[in-house]
């Protein structure tokens, strides 16, 4: 086994970033001085824990290095002796910033079975990218005149972010049809309201009769797509536990419940 230096990166090599194993110690005397450096900053509102699971969340449907599919052996092994762990995946990419960037996230999130994501770098400055960022997707873009604009993964990525919000559930989902996912959030004790996706990863538009269990019976909805960015579509409502929808092609739907059951 080759030797590494003490911050977990091969001796001998160019330093990259430091995604490898962390001793306890090193993790405890992290944890002490990075706490100093956010107070000095200003950041008392930041936290810092010990003890999660974290991975990448990069996929590359071909088979290649670096990448492999979603699977949940690692956690449910742990958890079957800790069931309290967490783990998050802390640097999903950003894809092409359209539909597959969620599709990424419901894998993580239903086959994975992670408790949280973290997409890489939301905000990014390409000029400080030593020979240009080889993933340049993103949420906010930074010019070296100070100029920020919004980015298409920025619209996408609120389509998941304002429905899973911290203390909700994940619910339970089925689609029968393999171009179109499902993720859907459960207000369990919070006062955040029922949420559920439709992404159509089809590149023609799919009519939907969605079947809403323990929910509704009204939804506000919003979408992001080709042409459009978390733009409001009205209100739907259920008949007969059926919400009727069309999605466009390549477009992610967010519906938020309201008028709802008592809990």
């Amino acid at each position: 086994m080759a030797k590494q230096r003490e911050d977990g990166s091969p001796a001998g090599e160019p330093r990259r970033h430091y995604n490898l194993y962390w001793p306890p110690e090193q993790v405890v005397g992290f944890l002490k001085f990075m706490r100093g450096m956010l107070y000095k900053e200003g950041l008392r509102g930041v936290g810092l824990t010990p003890g999660l699971i974290t991975s990448h969340g990069f996929i590359n449907f071909q088979p290649g290095r670096w990448f492999g599919d979603w699977r949940s052996l690692g956690n449910d092994l742990l958890r079957a002796k800790r069931p309290e762990l967490h783990s998050w995946v802390t640097s999903q990419s950003w894809s092409r910033m359209d539909v597959n960037f969620i599709h990424e996230m419901r894998g993580n999130i239903y086959a994975a079975k992670v408790n949280g994501i973290i997409p890489w770098a939301a905000v990014q400055r390409p000029a400080k990218w030593v020979g240009g960022d080889p993933n340049p997707g993103t949420a906010f873009r930074v010019s070296e005149d100070g100029a920020c604009t919004a980015q298409p993964g920025y619209y996408f990525y609120k389509q998941v972010s304002r429905a899973g919000q911290p203390g909700m559930a994940v619910a339970q989902v089925t689609s029968q049809d393999t171009e179109v996912g499902l993720i859907a959030f459960a207000r369990s004790k919070t006062r955040h309201p029922d949420a559920f996706l439709v992404l159509n990863l089809a590149k023609v538009p799919k009519t939907l009769a969605v079947r809403v269990l323990g929910s509704g019976p009204s939804f506000s909805a919003y979408r992001t797509g080709e042409a459009e960015k978390y733009t409001a579509l009205g209100d739907f409502s259920l008949r007969e536990g059926i919400l009727s929808y069309t999605a466009p092609p390549g477009s992610v739907t967010t519906f938020f419940g309201y008028k709802q059951l008592a809990p």
